[in-house]
């Protein structure tokens, strides 16, 4: 028979903290998310559980402490040994520690469904800027006056009101879904939906900044520089990574895209790189030639009529 204090790693007087920083510590390890299509370790994982189940509750305790496994035969449901099973364990899991959600300080904030609620991207915003022949001949620099949201000072973000913060929602634990156990004749499912207490986000806002009204981030008209290559055209378009809009509640920047349009020249007509100018001519200039000047982007140049 398995000793649940040994299975736990745990002191026979250990009290419910240690009890459930042992067993939030296996179960992370033994979690199906992580080793997925182990039987064994979904057996462990049960077995993890099952024990916590049974320290965790003074009364059960005691029973197994005086009488072992033995003494809780007769008990139904989890952290008994009437029927105890794997959908069981899951729930138990789901209860006590709303998914991955308070066992960053065993894995670090990139591990698994420990931070599912990442920040959002910002959206991508699209200006437009005009460009005379002169610029794409060249190339050029500008400086351009954009709307963008960024984050709001007073609360820095984080869409609270100033002195206070966000608290982990009370309904996913923090995970920004909710999982929910239904049973078969073909077995069990696991459900995975957003939060509907907090949409998502694993947090909850109860105070709103009274700036941004919880949103994190406020409108302002922002200076951008851009550097226009030469030889551009109205099909083209610059991207600037990380140069939009913040996301909601200290999200990263979205992306800013310039679409370039080029004003009419009416004294020229383009062909990709080259300029074409149309110039009409005496009958005299084009039997005896002549020496003419035309328009050039940089003013004029002469040209000799053959």
């Amino acid at each position: 028979m398995v000793d649940y204090y040994e299975l736990l790693g745990l002191s026979r007087d250990a009290d419910l903290e240690e009890i459930k920083k042992g067993y939030r510590k296996l179960a992370f390890k033994y979690h199906p998310d992580r080793n997925e299509g182990s039987k064994e370790a979904e057996e462990l994982f049960k077995q993890v559980t099952e024990a916590y189940e049974v320290l965790r509750d003074p009364e059960k305790r005691s029973v197994y402490d005086r009488y072992g496994e033995q003494g809780l035969k007769g008990s139904t449901g989890p952290g008994g040994m009437g029927g105890f099973d794997f959908s069981d364990a899951i729930e138990i899991f789901m209860r006590d520690f709303g998914g991955f959600s308070g066992l960053e300080d065993f894995l670090g904030a990139s591990g698994a469904r420990a931070q599912r609620t990442t920040s959002r991207k910002g959206k991508t915003v699209r200006v437009g800027v005009s460009l005379t022949l002169s610029e794409v001949a060249y190339g050029v620099k500008k400086t351009l006056r954009v709307s963008l949201l960024g984050v709001c000072d007073p609360c820095g973000g984080s869409g609270a009101r100033s002195g206070t913060k966000p608290v982990v929602c009370p309904g996913c634990g923090g995970s920004g879904e909710q999982r929910h156990v239904q049973r078969s004749v073909f077995g069990q499912f696991v459900s995975v939906q957003p939060c509907q207490n907090c949409r998502g986000e694993g947090r909850i806002i109860a105070e709103l900044c009274d700036i941004c009204r919880g949103e994190g981030r406020t409108r302002s008209d922002t200076e951008v520089e851009i550097e226009v290559p030469a030889g551009v055209t109205s099909e083209n378009f610059l991207t600037l990574r990380g140069r939009g809009s913040v996301g909601p509640r200290g999200g990263p920047r979205g992306d800013l895209e310039v679409l370039l349009e080029i004003q009419d020249d009416p004294r020229f007509s383009r062909n990709g790189s080259d300029l074409f100018h149309e110039l009409p001519i005496t009958f005299s200039q084009a039997a005896l030639g002549d020496e003419v000047r035309v328009p050039t982007i940089e003013g004029t140049a002469r040209v000799t009529i053959p």
